[in-house]
């Protein structure tokens, strides 16, 4: 019985002690530009050469969308391939085939 009440004694105790340690969160930055520890620009340097330059805005290769940009400027022209009528032809998908030429 003793030892029980020891026990529970020294659990209620930690439980007490535990309470007392926890504190509130502080954000602190990491980079010195920022308010950071002066001792991390080193580091932080050194880690920003090995990732290399990287590719700057803008001179991403793009896909050639020069086959799109033609389609494009071609819609709404009735006049397109249709003779004298005026009137642009009609094509016709059958079973997921898509023909080659209107």
């Amino acid at each position: 019985m003793i030892v029980r009440v020891t026990m529970i004694a020294a659990g209620m105790a930690a439980m007490t002690a535990m309470s007392a340690i926890a504190g509130q969160l502080v954000y602190q930055p990491t980079n010195p530009t920022f308010g950071g520890n002066a001792l991390n620009g080193s580091f932080l340097l050194s880690t920003a050469q090995t990732q290399g330059a990287g590719v700057k805005s803008g001179q991403q290769q793009t896909p050639d969308l020069s086959g799109l940009d033609n389609a494009l400027s071609n819609l709404g022209n009735t006049n397109q391939g249709a003779g004298s009528g005026g009137a642009a032809p009609v094509i016709v998908i059958q079973s997921g085939q898509v023909p080659t030429t209107p």
